[in-house]
């Protein structure tokens, strides 16, 4: 049994009040959440809600508790007492979890995925979540139950850092500076330096080893949504210098269609033009949905995570969030308009029979067994 000494007894009322705070944000009231927010400060505690964290003055750290955690059905007592049982002892720092093997079985996931092995990379999943620790692929991030946390790389193995997963990462590390997770975003600029991409804050910019480089975001690009436009050769591309690159790409940016593979593969080909008037032939040709396989890859897999998803709160119990059937919803328009019907008709099947929720098609609306309901997003506003 744990002992309950002065350090364990304050990581135990952290932890309550962490939970507390976070059940009054779930109810809205906005009130009581900043008295508990206050009381923690006045412990020496910092929140860092954008990336759901805690750490303290005397080199304590743990988890804040999503809302998907607090509507599972467990009593604030039993969160509580489950996020303590993480604590770290003080001999082992501020993580109860072997680092070196969770990056291990991280890459060797990868390695898996990008064999396109996805019963290995689920039986990983699996291994990493009995250690405590839950990836999430869309912010290329893992994070323990008990505060520590690392980036997703190696897709491509030695052959260096996809663009998808600098970019992804860069905004991971935007998000962590704009809450004040130093921390969080120190760790994010050493992992990617470790794999050769340098992050320069003063010119907003981040550039990699093999001559690749970007702008970094802005805050208010990412608050938005805005798509990034994908990182181009330091040396051009077919003859063309960076602002006259950028000139081609921006109108696809501006339209929502300048994020992920797309971006990378628009970026690719326009860097292999000779001149500039095939760099622009070959920008036409492209944004007439001519990569459309390099989309439909990826969106298999956003349908594979989805019905994960769908599978985790069948095997817990719990109910789907609104934020979480909006983008479970939102998935399922986008294989409609990609006209993969068998993929729609899987989703709205597991949708229907797990999760209790039925679309209403032609209301463009859904609604849940429990009352609660949203809207179908129209085509013409879903983002690439």
């Amino acid at each position: 049994e744990r002992s309950r000494s002065p350090r364990s007894k304050n990581y135990e009322e952290i932890v309550q009040l962490v939970v507390m705070r976070e059940q009054a944000r779930q109810g809205k009231d906005w009130a009581l959440a900043d008295t508990y927010r206050t009381q923690l400060q006045q412990m020496g505690v910092t929140l860092f809600d954008k990336t759901n964290s805690w750490r303290s003055t005397d080199g304590l750290a743990g988890r804040i508790p999503s809302w998907a955690d607090l509507e599972a059905g467990d009593s604030p007592e039993s969160i509580s007492a489950h996020l303590v049982e993480m604590m770290p002892s003080s001999s082992e720092g501020t993580s109860s979890i072997d680092e070196a093997r969770v990056k291990e079985l991280i890459l060797e996931r990868e390695r898996a995925r990008s064999n396109k092995d996805f019963s290995r990379s689920d039986e990983i999943r699996e291994e990493l979540k009995a250690l405590g620790v839950e990836v999430y692929d869309k912010e290329k991030m893992w994070r323990a139950k008990c505060g520590a946390s690392g980036c997703i790389l190696g897709f491509r193995g030695s052959h260096g850092p996809t663009d998808l997963e600098i970019t992804t990462l860069v905004v991971q590390r935007e998000k962590a500076r704009q809450s004040g997770d130093w921390a969080s975003s120190d760790m994010v600029r050493d992992e990617l330096r470790a794999v050769g991409v340098e992050i320069y804050d003063k010119e907003k910019m981040w550039k990699a080893n093999d001559g690749r480089q970007a702008a970094i975001p802005s805050w208010s690009q990412i608050q938005s949504g805005c798509a990034v436009i994908g990182p181009v050769s330091k040396l051009g591309a077919g003859g063309l210098n960076q602002q006259q690159l950028q000139a081609l790409l921006m109108p696809l940016a501006s339209s929502g269609e300048g994020g992920g593979v797309q971006s990378q593969v628009l970026a690719a080909a326009i860097m292999a033009a000779q001149n500039p008037a095939t760099a622009a032939k070959t920008l036409q040709m492209l944004n007439g949905r001519s990569m459309e396989p390099a989309e439909n890859e990826e969106q298999s897999q956003k349908v594979r995570e989805a019905l994960r998803f769908i599978e985790d709160c069948q095997d817990t119990g719990r109910a789907a969030t609104d934020a979480e059937i909006n983008w479970l919803v939102g998935i399922r328009e986008k294989c409609r308009q990609a006209k993969d019907f068998k993929a729609a008709d899987e989703m709205r099947t597991a949708l229907s029979n797990v999760l209790g929720v039925q679309l209403q098609e032609k209301e463009k609306r859904w609604e849940t067994e429990d009352g609660r309901h949203g809207s179908i997003p129209m085509w013409t506003n879903m983002s690439g």
